[in-house]
């Protein structure tokens, strides 16, 4: 089998079969965002980290694990005590009914879920992380073909991933919607939305909001372990610890802590194509009656 795949790939089907793949993907995952918290009714334990994928997820998961475990949480791979129910390969992360192993008995719930599929309770908390979508474009084109590079023998297409975007139907669904879903949800007492730049900006004090928001005081040794063990310094020398849950056919796994940067895109789009990208993002947040101040945070 794996000579077989490496075979299309170099024979020139890669791009077409990478194209049904995510064709294929797109579809299954909108089919199934309704059932992916089916029956679940969340517990006071939990803190949904709620991102679009590409958008500091390992991040957020790693901020709120070591705060609920007040900087000295410990594993081996994070998804050993992070669930995520819409995870490709389940067998790979906790099971949501996997209970909580912290010394404050909260765990992370990590999900890409836009926010009226995911269940909501007054007791849980949501941390939600919205990035620059031209940015999570560029991380994503990045991540995927890692993985289908390792499948295929051949990463997407720069020019189909983009148009994929644009005409609203990329395969890791719409930023617009995800972002216009909780920031909505802003001013609730246990929803607190973040962006990636002010995570980028002030760790610390994106710490210390988490922290509250999780009813958890730190101590200043504790507090300072956080933001060490949150650094992109530290998860990037440790990233056999976020390694994504979905290895590819060859057996390796694709780079999940690329840079961390903000600004990326402007190395892999031209500049009509992150205006596209604006303008796609500004179009649908107003057919969707969002309020979200796009320009301020991801304007040019």
């Amino acid at each position: 089998m794996l000579r077989s795949l490496w075979f299309v790939g170099r024979v020139g089907l890669g791009r077409p079969l990478t194209r049904f793949y995510m064709w294929m993907l797109a579809i299954g995952s909108e089919k199934a965002l309704s059932f992916v918290f089916r029956g679940y009714e969340p517990s006071p334990a939990d803190v949904f980290v709620c991102t679009v994928s590409k958008s500091g997820t390992n991040w957020m998961m790693q901020i709120v694990t070591q705060i609920a475990d007040y900087g000295q949480a410990e594993f081996d791979d994070i998804h050993a005590l992070v669930p995520w129910p819409e995870a490709p390969v389940p067998s790979q992360v906790a099971p949501l009914d996997t209970p909580p192993r912290s010394r404050t008995g909260l765990r992370a719930v990590k999900t890409h879920v836009p926010a009226e599929h995911v269940p909501y309770a007054a007791q849980a908390r949501y941390v939600v992380v919205v990035r620059d979508p031209k940015d999570v474009f560029t991380s994503s084109f990045h991540f995927v073909g890692g993985i289908i590079d390792g499948i295929w023998g051949a990463p997407p297409d720069l020019d189909d991933w983009y148009a994929r975007f644009v005409e609203r139907r990329f395969p890791l669904g719409s930023w617009a919607t995800h972002t216009a879903g909780w920031w909505a949800l802003r001013e609730r007492d246990n929803v607190l939305v973040l962006t990636f730049g002010e995570l980028k900006d002030n760790l610390g004090t994106c710490v210390d909001r988490v922290a509250a928001l999780m009813g958890v005081e730190l101590d200043d040794a504790g507090r300072a372990a956080v933001v060490e063990k949150s650094s992109f310094a530290w998860m990037k020398a440790h990233e056999h610890l976020f390694a994504t849950p979905v290895p590819s056919v060859m057996g390796e796994r694709a780079v999940m802590i690329r840079t961390g940067k903000r600004g990326d895109a402007s190395a892999l789009l031209t500049e009509e194509q992150r205006a596209a990208i604006d303008r796609v993002c500004r179009e649908d947040l107003a057919a969707l009656g969002s309020d979200f101040p796009y320009d301020a945070y991801f304007g040019a």
